[in-house]
């Protein structure tokens, strides 16, 4: 779940919102040929799947979509919607920019005996994605398929050809690092197999970036256990870039980018990075507590939940919108108007229970004793233990380790205003308070009791709703 949620998302989600409209409100295709509906799902679909692989194929097929469209459009607000779509994946391709350099010295790596061949794996995945989609393109020419096949098709072929751009374009970034001059950094390596670890420390020298990428040699064979080089990088330590690292005379040619950038603590002595103790890892910001945590009751229950105003707008969005766009794919296909209720309600009861495990149910409780959790399969309760720990991940995730369970809890940012639920440094705040007090207090008690709620009659009304209404969108459009 954590790639579809990256920026790319945005595309899928333009498309997800742009074939509501065109299918929906704005009646789909002009043109009466049963293949014109799923040649203009087709291109929809494409930009969106593409888009993971490489931003600039996804943005070309974006503007495919919005050419298509605007032939296919009963409306000129049905072609506008196509060309929002296209710019927002052109709009992505802004982030394959280069940042400006910082201003350090420029030199040219030194030529490795051969460049590698990268990319395989994404070179044989796209030319098989686009075998596949020409031989399907030829069983619906021959009529061995029918129409709907054309938007797999479209898709397969798009994902093939961005995965084809991916190739040529890491391949021309490597031939670029070693052809043109690089920005110079004295940085600490680890030899590895098949890889190198960088720690780029900063001019202070209190904390280093830290990355890694894969190199063509296939093992490091140095003696001893792995430790820190000095060495020079040449690149641009940015996730995506491309970088080559030299140490002690060896040259390490990469095959793949550089993979995520995190700051650490740097040990300057050891060229390492500075080892946190698990008691200072876990202190309690004595800031983040709520007014309500500060000096509560060791044993007095304190539960954190989704704010309800949140939980339930995400719950119904998800909701209406399964409904709608199941009722969508059904009109599509050209299912009779009676079909379309049951088809909505069915993907209409699938979106609101999935927002009802992931957004309404999920709650902690917790006191020096343990905690107890509901997650999207059940109930949970584990003790305290002296190698608990809670964090957060900056993305609206708490993990906390308790028992012998890994807990993950969804923590927002608060909505529609901060007194609707504790934050993410403040539920953790919270909970390393109780588990302070659990290693002063001996015997504990069990963990807080925690009961499953049932599902709230609100629920199936806005379910029934959400049906009613997609019914009543949809079957203007098909009667």
């Amino acid at each position: 779940m954590g790639r579809l949620l990256r920026v790319e998302g945005l595309v899928p989600v333009t498309g997800a919102v742009a074939f509501l409209l065109l299918f929906g409100r704005l009646g789909g295709a002009g043109d009466p040929s049963p293949a014109a509906a799923w040649v203009g799902l087709g291109v929809l679909v494409a930009p969106a799947i593409m888009v993971y692989a490489h931003r600039g194929a996804a943005a070309w097929a974006g503007v495919l979509a919005a050419v298509v469209w605007t032939s296919l459009a009963q409306t000129a607000s049905a072609a506008l919607v196509g060309w929002a779509y296209a710019l927002v994946a052109i709009a992505l391709t802004r982030r394959d920019r280069s940042p400006v350099a910082a201003m350090v010295p420029r030199r040219q790596p030194p030529a490795p005996a051969g460049l590698p061949h990268v990319a395989v794996p994404a070179e044989v995945a796209g030319l098989t994605l686009m075998t596949l989609a020409m031989a399907t393109f030829v069983a619906v020419l021959l009529r061995y398929a029918g129409p709907p096949w054309i938007t797999g098709v479209i898709a397969a072929f798009g994902l093939g050809c961005a995965l084809a751009a991916r190739v040529l374009t890491h391949r021309a970034r490597l031939r670029q690092l070693f052809a043109t001059p690089q920005p110079v950094h004295e940085v600490r390596v680890v030899e590895q197999m098949g890889h190198v670890h960088v720690l780029l420390p900063h001019p202070g020298g209190l904390v280093a970036k830290e990355f890694a990428f894969d190199v063509a040699e296939p093992a490091w064979t140095g003696e001893g256990e792995a430790r820190t080089r000095p060495g020079t990088l040449y690149g641009e330590p940015r996730p995506g870039a491309w970088c080559a690292v030299e140490v002690e005379g060896r040259i390490h040619v990469p095959v793949g980018p550089v993979g995520d950038v995190i700051e650490v603590a740097y040990d300057v002595v050891q060229g390492l990075p500075r080892e946190i103790e698990d008691d200072e890892e876990q202190l309690v910001d004595p800031d983040a507590l709520r007014p309500a945590d500060r000096g509560a009751d060791a044993f007095e229950p304190r539960e954190h939940r989704i704010a309800p105003q949140r939980a339930w707008a995400a719950t119904v969005a998800i909701g209406f919108g399964a409904a709608l766009a199941a009722g969508e794919l059904a009109g599509i296909a050209g299912a009779d108007p009676a079909v379309l209720a049951p088809v909505a309600a069915v993907a209409g009861a699938f979106g609101y229970e999935f927002g009802w495990r992931t957004q309404l149910r999920p709650r902690l409780r917790w006191h020096a004793g343990g905690v107890a959790a509901i997650g999207f399969s059940g109930p949970d309760r584990q003790p305290w233990a002296t190698d608990s720990a809670v964090v957060h991940d900056d993305a609206g995730t708490v993990l906390l380790t308790a028992g012998e369970a890994v807990l993950t809890v969804p923590v927002p940012p608060p909505w529609p205003s901060p007194e609707s639920q504790r934050s993410a440094d403040e539920l953790v705040a919270a909970l390393r308070d109780a588990r302070s007090q659990s290693l002063a207090i001996s015997p504990l008690p069990p963990p807080p009791e925690i009961v499953v709620p049932r599902r709230p009659l609100a629920l199936y009304a806005a379910w029934l709703v959400s049906v009613a209404l997609t019914l009543l969108i949809l079957l203007p459009a098909t009667i």
